[in-house]
């Protein structure tokens, strides 16, 4: 049974959300003020605190409610108390949008009846002209993050301080005859698309035209006339067939490939693919031979042009033969230097040797120096058996290896125990007649990958060897 009667009004009626929606004031009152009257059964008003539970319906009896709270320990005094619908439950707009709100109140076990009509206060009947303004509205122009879609809307005039952005397929057209102008302090950017002129109008460009790429479908017209000295500009001149640009001093001609011109300190450069074709080396003949690979040209007075100086590949080369025919008997850990020059390009498979005198179980390498002593090739560790007398092949570490026209260093050395081995040798008179034609300590089974020639002691003995033959 309830012991409670009641009676209640609106000390301020509904003012509604602001800030929950954006756009609305944040001053506006975000809860619903309300008193009433709390009395017993004998109409005597109550006095103490009191849980309360308030609920919010669209219709007078019956249905599910919109929204509901309970506040607890409500103070009454004299049968009177007051509550802030909202403090506990957050309202929300939907709660008023339709045409009438109905609050109910529960004290103890049974809410009390009949419901009471929620009336709007002055400041809600002026919230009203904010439903105009409602998300998805397209009769005003919205401040939003987010595109408003389909408004439209005209402005008779104005400034925009911000960016002006348009987006969609629509065009931006001016129309009229008068002379539309867009000034701006950084100029007009278009991140997409093209700009596009029609008709016979063209575009008049009164200053200086910047472009990283500039494209013509039907090519580009430069002004025909004498040379200009304006820095970058370019001018055809008719009557030479030339195109210059200008330096700001004077003026540069650009070369053609039908008029006879002087190219001064230039140079030219073919490897890109293309080719320069060339019938004279400082106005004297070149021969028409097709050229080679290590192809060297000489001139040939006789004849009276530029010629290959030597054939552009060889299949053989050897050292020196220069001296008496002699043997050489070998020290253990020297290396025997003698020089050569290899007149073409050269792929080396093998080095030989003649062994005049064999020791069995020694061993040691042969191979070839270029003049700043780096090894360009050789057998390898233990390649060259000295334990026989005879002439011995010796496949080359990694054959066939290209060895370019030029001067080397034939060298060979050997690990020699109690009786040294002895090979084919030139000798010459005195050491130091031939320069390059020496020793060096450092060598034994394998030959060092790099040696200082210049610490070479002079000496008489030449190895004898020969290349791929």
């Amino acid at each position: 049974m309830n012991l409670f009667r009641k009676t209640f009004f609106l000390a301020l009626a509904m003012t509604c959300m602001g800030p929950m929606t954006p756009g609305w004031p944040a001053n506006m009152p975000q809860k619903i003020g309300f008193q009433g009257k709390l009395l017993d059964s004998l109409n005597n008003p109550r006095n103490g605190n009191y849980d309360m539970t308030f609920r919010i319906y669209d219709v007078e009896t019956d249905g599910s409610p919109l929204w509901s709270e309970a506040q607890s320990g409500v103070s009454v005094v004299n049968g009177v108390f007051s509550a802030a619908l909202g403090a506990v439950n957050p309202l929300t707009t939907g709660l008023f949008s339709g045409a009438s709100a109905y609050l109910e109140v529960q004290v103890g076990d049974a809410p009390m009846a009949p419901r009471q009509l929620l009336l709007m206060a002055p400041y809600a009947f002026r919230a009203m002209l904010a439903d105009d303004l409602a998300p998805g509205n397209t009769s005003y122009v919205q401040v939003s993050a987010a595109l408003q879609a389909g408004a439209v809307f005209h402005v008779a005039s104005g400034t925009v301080a911000g960016a002006f952005m348009a987006t969609g397929p629509s065009s931006f057209t001016a129309s009229g005859n008068l002379s539309y102008s867009l000034n701006t302090s950084s100029g007009i950017r278009l991140q997409a698309g093209t700009l596009k002129v029609e008709g016979s109008g063209g575009i008049d460009v009164l200053t200086t035209v910047k472009t990283a790429t500039l494209s013509a479908t039907s090519g580009l017209f430069l002004p025909p006339g004498a040379a200009s000295i304006i820095d970058g500009v370019a001018r055809w001149n008719s009557t030479n067939d030339l195109l210059s640009i200008g330096t700001g001093a004077g003026s540069k001609t650009m070369a053609d490939t039908d008029s006879s011109q002087v190219l001064s300190n230039k140079t030219l450069d073919s490897t890109a693919g293309n080719s320069v074709d060339a019938t004279k080396l400082r106005t004297r003949d070149l021969a028409a031979d097709a050229p080679s690979d290590g192809m060297t040209l000489e001139w040939n007075a006789g004849g009276s042009q530029w010629v290959p100086a030597y054939a552009s590949t060889i299949t053989v080369a050897t050292t020196l033969a220069y001296g008496a025919v002699a043997t050489l008997s070998m020290a253990n850990g020297t290396i025997y230097l003698s020089p050569f020059a290899i007149s073409g390009t050269l792929s080396l498979s093998q080095i030989r040797l003649q062994v005049t005198t064999g020791r069995a179980g020694l061993t040691g390498d042969v191979g070839i120096y270029d003049t700043s002593g780096n090894l360009v090739a050789s057998g390898g560790s233990g390649s060259v058996d000295y334990g026989t007398a005879q002439v011995w092949p010796v496949t080359v570490s990694g054959a066939p290896v290209t060895i370019q026209p030029g001067q080397y260093y034939a060298a060979i050395t050997a690990v020699v125990g109690a009786q040294a081995p002895a090979i084919r040798t030139f000798t010459v008179s005195a050491a130091g007649l031939i320069k390059g034609v020496g020793t060096l300590a450092g060598g034994g089974a394998v030959l060092p990958s790099y040696l200082n020639l210049g610490a070479m002691s002079d000496g008489t003995s030449m190895p004898f060897l020969s290349f791929n033959q």
